[in-house]
């Protein structure tokens, strides 16, 4: 999500917060998180999954290694992907991150060009 899709996102939540009754505006928040968001959490481990309805996504998995250790780390792997509808490009970050650092690895594709492709080749 840009940033200014983010900030008019909670402006909204925001108005709606001032106008609405506690039970409405819980309701609708939990009516957004179970379509487009998901969570599981252990006492090692998380995942979660955002999926926006402009295509946008991130998933990402977080684990303890070595619990309890000198060695013990987080380690945390994930990808994001974000559309540009002017562009029709699709941008898809996988990464991982650990006491070595932050690592990613971009992937820039047009969507369309998928498209025709796969329709040449179910044409074909």
């Amino acid at each position: 999500m840009t940033a200014a899709r983010l900030i008019l996102f909670y402006a909204v939540v925001a108005v709606l917060a001032a106008s609405c009754s506690a039970g409405l505006l819980n309701q609708f928040i939990s009516t957004i998180t179970a379509k487009y968001y998901s969570q599981m959490s252990t006492k090692e481990s998380y995942r979660f999954e955002v999926k926006e309805p402009n295509g946008n996504s991130r998933e990402e998995v977080g684990i303890i290694m070595n619990p309890g250790t000198p060695d013990e780390q987080l380690v945390v792997m994930g990808s994001y992907s974000t559309y540009d509808e002017k562009t029709d490009t699709e941008t898809i970050t996988i990464y991982t991150a650990d006491k070595g650092g932050y690592k990613p690895h971009f992937e820039q594709r047009k969507r369309g060009l998928m498209r025709r492709t796969l329709k040449s080749l179910a044409n074909g």
